[in-house]
């Protein structure tokens, strides 16, 4: 459980250190997060053959939304010690710019 949390959080790093996300999302109908003892780490959920990350894209985006996707899906998966890598685009987060 504790190897799942760290992993949940280097995901975590890793999604959200690409250009075009604004944050991790918490699941549509179900909570998107790993848990253990303590703690939670949201937006990642952590499964025994795949890695899914829950993001949210910022508004004017940097490339389309397939093409932001698959460059997190590249982050993440060499992180992923072997398993899938999903990434789930939950919502956009528009920028507060008069302009748009």
């Amino acid at each position: 459980m504790d190897n799942d949390l760290q992993l949940a959080r280097t995901v975590s790093e890793a999604a959200l250190a690409t250009e075009g996300v604004y944050s991790l999302g918490s699941g549509r109908y179900v909570e998107a997060a790993t848990y253990g003892p303590g703690e939670k780490v949201m937006g990642v959920v952590v499964g025994p053959d795949e890695v899914t990350v829950h993001i949210v894209v910022r508004y004017p985006l940097p490339e389309p939304i397939l093409a932001l996707a698959e460059r997190v899906r590249e982050r993440v998966a060499p992180k992923a010690e072997g398993r899938a890598a999903v990434v789930v685009v939950e919502d956009l987060e528009v920028a507060q710019d008069e302009n748009l």
